[in-house]
């Protein structure tokens, strides 16, 4: 069984919340900058995509054996050498001088991001036992990770204005020190020999397993983003999906054959992890796809800068962080299934609303209001959804469902933001005249309309869940 000292509780959770919110605050902080980079480093507008992409696929494919090998090797362990190589990395790309170099550090970045939070979630898990204190602590946790995108946002454009493009990088390195330094604070792993799990059982790690599962998510990703970028039916999209498929079918082969799969059977058939991952990924989603009409509508149709579009976002984060609050207080009472369900048809509520959008807008009659529903909700969501994947896992399946769970966050974002362009741009080019505002503001609607389904369709799969959960 862990030890665990109470008084240090509230301790332990700062550098595991902090270096994640820097973790999440990375997905979008260099957005901003990419302009600045560009011209830094002569790097072309079909190659930028590339700082944000290798980073995303990176972090999101290698998160189920994040988790997973923090469950065998320890996950204290993990989270450290994550959390130095996400710093290295950092300085790396703030000091870069070439494309290559910095497209590496990114790269780098995305692993150690991984297994920062795979293993940090873990870590948490294991800490605090099931009840009020894991609750709250999880509240923290989701309310840090909704904030992040949108912090991300305006830290940028702030620190690419008032100091240039390398400090949207090098912001990360006194974060990750000083979060390096309070890890000492951790209670050590229970399970020091390597290949030894939580339970003391033992195992291995599935390296066939994780090669196809990791190759085959982050193929994914990259092939959504190229799809959504280039077009479906190009060959390069085509060919990126039929590879990333395959691995995929590969890896569901391994798991029925291998004597340690990297995602046990028993997770698999765990309604409750299923079912929440189901939602989080309609959640994430939505939330991807909301981001991208919002910014180009924003920026593009009413002419706001980046920092303006920033700060326009930014309360939807303070209201994120109310309805993670909320979420954690209502926990106790009511269930939390219940909970998530009921955030997300406040998604949904709040997606339907800015889907009536037209290029006459205003921001604080149409939407304002919106962002504020959508902010409550996405917290308390990403709290009811959190407890209910996590509850009744064993000890030594912890890093494994905090992958599921991270994965599912970033391959629902990038399947939002693929689907729901492509449909939007299908639509916007049928339009008698595709090419004006009122068009393009008509795509960016009927996207966000079929967001407020996609979050109805996340509060069913969770609410149709039993009432109690057992592995």
């Amino acid at each position: 069984m862990t030890t665990r000292a109470p008084v240090r509780r509230g301790g332990v959770l700062t550098p595991l919340c902090a270096v994640q919110f820097m973790v999440i605050l990375d997905t979008t902080i260099a957005n901003v900058a990419l302009p600045a980079i560009g011209r830094a480093l002569e790097l072309a507008d079909s190659s930028l995509q590339y700082v944000i992409t290798l980073y995303a696929v990176t972090f999101g494919g290698c998160l189920i054996l994040a988790g997973r090998a923090g469950d065998l090797l320890g996950r204290r362990r993990l989270f450290v050498g994550g959390t130095a190589l996400f710093v290295t990395a950092s300085a790396a790309c703030g000091l870069s001088t070439t494309p290559a170099l910095l497209l590496a550090a990114r790269t780098a970045q995305g692993l150690g991001a991984a297994l920062i939070s795979a293993t940090a979630l873990g870590l948490l898990l294991a800490i605090y036992d099931e009840g009020d204190r894991r609750n709250r602590a999880l509240g923290v946790w989701s309310a840090l990770g909704a904030t992040g995108a949108g912090a991300g946002l305006i830290l940028g454009g702030l620190l690419t204005d008032a100091l240039g493009w390398p400090w949207v990088f090098l912001v990360n390195v006194p974060i990750g020190l000083a979060a390096l330094a309070w890890t000492r604070i951790l209670p050590p792993d229970q399970n020091p020999a390597p290949w030894r799990g939580a339970s003391g059982r033992g195992g291995s790690l599935d390296l066939p397993g994780a090669v196809s599962a990791t190759a085959g998510i982050g193929l994914l990703i990259y092939g959504l983003t190229r799809g959504q970028q280039e077009g479906f039916t190009s060959p390069a999209a085509l060919l990126i999906l039929i590879a990333a498929a395959v691995l995929l079918i590969v890896f569901v082969l391994v798991q029925r054959r291998s004597r340690s799969p990297l995602v046990p059977p028993r997770i698999l058939s765990h309604r409750a992890v299923t079912g929440a991952n189901t939602a989080i990924l309609a959640l994430t989603a939505v939330m991807g796809a909301q981001g991208f009409f919002m910014m180009l509508f924003m920026q593009g149709i009413l002419g706001y800068s980046p920092l303006q579009t920033g700060l326009a976002v930014f309360p939807s984060s303070l209201m994120a962080i109310a309805g993670s609050a909320l979420a954690t207080r209502l926990a106790g009472r009511v269930q939390p299934r219940v909970i998530a369900a009921g955030a997300l048809v406040v998604v949904g509520v709040a997606e339907a609303l800015l889907a009536q959008i037209t290029p006459a807008s205003s921001y604080a009659t149409d939407i304002l209001p919106g962002y504020l529903l959508f902010g409550a909700g996405l917290g308390a969501a990403f709290v009811g959804s959190s407890i209910v994947a996590t509850s009744g896992i064993a000890a030594e399946d912890q890093g494994v469902v905090s992958g599921l769970l991270n994965t599912a966050q970033q391959v629902g974002i990038a399947v939002g933001v693929a689907a729901l362009v492509t449909a939007a741009v299908a639509h916007t080019a049928n339009l008698p005249a595709p090419g004006t505002a009122a068009a393009l503001v008509s795509g960016y609607g009927l996207g966000l309309l079929i967001s407020a389904v996609l979050a109805a369709a996340g509060a069913l799969a969770v609410l149709t869940l039993p009432r109690r959960h057992a592995v």
